[in-house]
């Protein structure tokens, strides 16, 4: 199962079949840089120079964390069974869909 996202990039899930898509910063342009203004500090130590200078000379207006995911889930989109890519959805099993699932191993994956 694979959760979260990385230094440079989101994994948004599905909230109906719990498929996953990922979306970079890159991608998301001007409105990664807004989130970065609205921060109190980095995104995360990996990228914390990059971040400090567009906190400090992007000329615009940041938003909140809250704003953010909304705006970047409109971003992404609907998943191809009609759900919705969501920051929160809960991870599904593959094959039957239900979020009852149980975790055995874990594995950690770095950009």
């Amino acid at each position: 199962m694979t959760r979260g996202g990385g230094f440079t990039f989101h994994l948004l899930r599905c909230d109906a079949c719990g498929r996953t898509t990922a979306v970079s910063f890159a991608a998301l342009g001007t409105l990664h840089l807004q989130y970065l203004k609205g921060l109190p500090g980095p995104y995360c130590v990996a990228t914390a120079a990059y971040d400090e200078r567009a906190r400090t000379n992007a000329a615009l207006e940041p938003i909140s964390t809250e704003e953010y995911h909304q705006r970047v889930q409109a971003f992404v989109g609907h998943c191809r069974c009609g759900g919705r890519y969501v920051f929160a959805a809960p991870a599904r099993c593959p094959q039957c869909h239900s979020t009852r699932i149980a975790e055995e191993r874990v594995r950690i994956c770095y950009d």
